[in-house]
């Protein structure tokens, strides 16, 4: 009895030193930011723009897209402040807010162009400090004020940063966050590139609406943006980075009539190989592709080989031509989005740190590029010819 007796005293002295729930927070009393924007204002301040969904507004699955709950009303808020430096002007925002702002399910961050231009190392101080933030935030620049890509109002989503997220994840261009941008900034011989999204708005429809899409790139020259790679050049840089990405080619066949050649990119590999010769860089870049007809104008038998290897060499061309584009401009800017000399770093360290590090992207511009690139027209669709070759149409 005496024994059973000390061991219950012992169990009860011990519930004494049992916190319980003394530092919980209840769902209700935090707010969570999906997405943030950040901008430069006039007078050098930095803005700092939050979207937080609105529980009581999210209604149910007959809400809608373009920011719409059950109720008409948007699903969302957004709200902004200007600062001095990041973090003043969140604590600004937070101190109008009777919920904490919680930035563990943040996904998208969105940075403006004159952000961008100014430099984003703050960006990196602020935010890894906060043990909230995560670094597979995915990072996106924008042609204007970065608060506009929150106000957009896109159909198919019912919060803008799903639809940013979404393109971002979309494969259409290089999967980049801050994770990547941080490690590009720290890597010898690399500048970063960001995804560049914008506004647009929708045509012909019955009401217009503000749409989000992607441009391109944005190209940093160390913290700082410098320059674009839209259209082609988007496609050659992301080849050059050996990123199969789902994009479509447009060819021109015939220039006299006018002779278009769709193509949708299937698999793309990229290897880089850097030589020193006679204290001289070279850079042979072998690509293999594999692509899938879309659209034949030009009406070809394409069970005939040879005009299956006219597709291919035009193919070849193409790809080649949007590669030298973006070696070209990167010279031009002098920024190395490539990662080039990361290449040399890797390969050859002492010549590296001896010649190249201290003046590197300078010595890309006298440097040769062999670009070698062999495709394959994999997949012809269900027909080899137009079905209607061979009618005369009456």
């Amino acid at each position: 009895m005496r024994r059973r007796s000390a061991l219950c005293a012992f169990l009860s002295c011990s519930l004494l030193l049992l916190s319980g729930c003394w530092d919980r927070t209840e769902i209700n009393d935090v707010a969570f930011v999906v997405s943030s924007a950040v901008d430069l204002d006039e007078d050098g301040k930095v803005r700092i723009t939050v979207m937080v969904p609105l529980p009581g507004q999210m209604g149910g699955a007959t809400g809608g897209g373009g920011g719409t709950g059950g109720g008409g009303g948007k699903s969302y808020y957004l709200d902004s402040e200007a600062g001095s430096t990041f973090r003043a002007a969140q604590a600004k925002l937070q101190q109008r807010m009777s919920r904490r702002m919680f930035f563990g399910h943040r996904r998208t961050l969105i940075v403006g162009e004159d952000v961008a231009k100014a430099g984003i190392g703050d960006l990196f101080d602020s935010s890894p400090r906060n043990s909230e933030n995560r670094m597979s935030t995915y990072l996106v620049t924008t042609k204007g004020k970065a608060y506009e890509l929150l106000q957009a109002a896109p159909k198919f989503e019912r919060f803008p940063s799903e639809v940013i997220r979404e393109l971002a994840k979309s494969g259409s261009l290089m999967d980049i966050n801050m994770k990547d941008v941080g490690v590009a900034l720290n890597a010898p011989g690399s500048d970063p590139v960001m995804v560049l999204m914008d506004v647009k708005n929708s045509v012909k429809s019955e009401k217009q609406s503000k749409e989000i899409e992607v441009k391109g790139y944005a190209q940093f020259r160390g913290d700082k943006m410098i320059g674009t790679l839209e259209n082609e050049e988007a496609q050659g840089f992301s080849w050059l980075r050996n990123e199969s990405i789902k994009t479509t080619v447009d060819l021109e066949y015939d220039k006299e009539k006018k002779n278009r050649i769709g193509l949708r990119m299937h698999e793309v590999h990229t290897r880089i190989k850097p030589a020193i010769r006679d204290d001289k860089l070279r850079f042979t870049i072998n690509v293999q592709a594999k692509a899938v007809l879309l659209e034949d104008e030009k009406h070809l038998d394409l069970s005939q080989i040879k005009n299956v290897d006219k597709i291919e060499l035009l193919l070849n061309d193409y790809m080649k031509k949007a590669m030298t584009r973006v070696i070209e401009k990167c010279k031009k800017n002098n920024v190395d989005s490539m990662q080039f000399g990361t290449y040399i770093w890797r390969s050859f360290p002492d010549q590296w740190k001896a010649t190249y590090a201290k003046n590197w992207p300078q010595a890309m511009k006298q440097a040769e590029y062999d670009i070698y690139v062999k495709s394959t027209l994999i997949e012809t669709g269900l027909i080899y010819e137009n079905v209607t070759k061979g009618s005369s149409f009456k």
